[in-house]
């Protein structure tokens, strides 16, 4: 009888111990990157020219960078190249503030402009 008291606190206390055990979380080698691939399609009534901006953004943790050519339907090349930098800083969980540099090329990767800017956002 003292054997099978014995035996059964010896089970009971294995189940208890692997039910109470916590799940091993997965360990992750690289940081995880957002990638997305964006368009912005276009028609400038004062030129009358079909532009459509493209290109991948990759962020992670608030930094964003970006490389969005710009190709013109009317001369079927690539008319700007942008390259971007962005932050976004989250002031209060509704009301954040994002820096961000622009620096544009032409097709022969000659400067055009550069652009520094800050944007606000704030969420409802």
């Amino acid at each position: 009888m003292m054997k099978k008291l014995i035996i059964g606190i010896a089970l009971a206390t294995c189940v208890s111990s692997v039910a109470m055990a916590e799940a091993v979380k997965p360990y992750k080698v690289l940081p995880p990157v957002d990638f997305s691939v964006v368009t912005d399609s276009y028609y400038n009534v004062n030129t009358e020219v079909a532009s459509t901006e493209f290109g991948v953004v990759a962020g992670y943790e608030g930094i964003e960078l970006a490389l969005l050519p710009v190709y013109d339907w009317d001369s079927a090349e690539i008319s700007d190249i942008q390259l971007a930098a962005a932050y976004t800083y989250e002031v209060t969980s509704t009301f954040a503030l994002t820096p961000y540099g622009e620096y544009h090329v032409d097709k022969d990767m000659a400067e055009v402009s550069k652009v520094i800017g800050i944007k606000s956002s704030f969420k409802f």
